[in-house]
């Protein structure tokens, strides 16, 4: 059987990340709390909740308990639940427990469930 390979829960009282709009990261971006992803990152993403805008890119490893992908993602995903809504463009190898898939999301590489 497979180990899981997502973060813990949010610790109590950690804050919310919003990487704007603007924002170019070359590296990687690890939080306790949840983080929105408006800008880019070029590396790996790790925290409880993830959402990725509609505008927001992550090229690399995406691990949550919770991820949302509005925008792109190219890479690993790992997450307990995943959510591609309609507006994303998602090329991974995704592991997870759970996962919906909207209608309209662009989604090319594999599924991994966990159980």
């Amino acid at each position: 059987m497979m180990v899981a390979d997502w973060p813990p829960a949010a610790a109590v009282g950690a804050k919310r990340s919003v990487l704007a709009e603007d924002l170019e990261i070359d590296g990687d971006v690890t939080s306790l709390g949840s983080v929105e992803v408006l800008g880019k990152v070029t590396g790996s993403v790790l925290a409880p909740e993830v959402l990725i805008a509609p505008i927001g890119r992550v090229a690399g490893k995406v691990s949550a308990r919770t991820l949302t992908v509005m925008g792109t993602v190219d890479g690993i995903v790992a997450a307990k639940s995943v959510s591609f809504t309609q507006s994303s463009r998602v090329r991974a190898e995704v592991t997870h427990e759970t996962i919906a898939i909207e209608s309209g999301a662009q989604f090319d590489g594999g599924l991994r469930r966990l159980r």
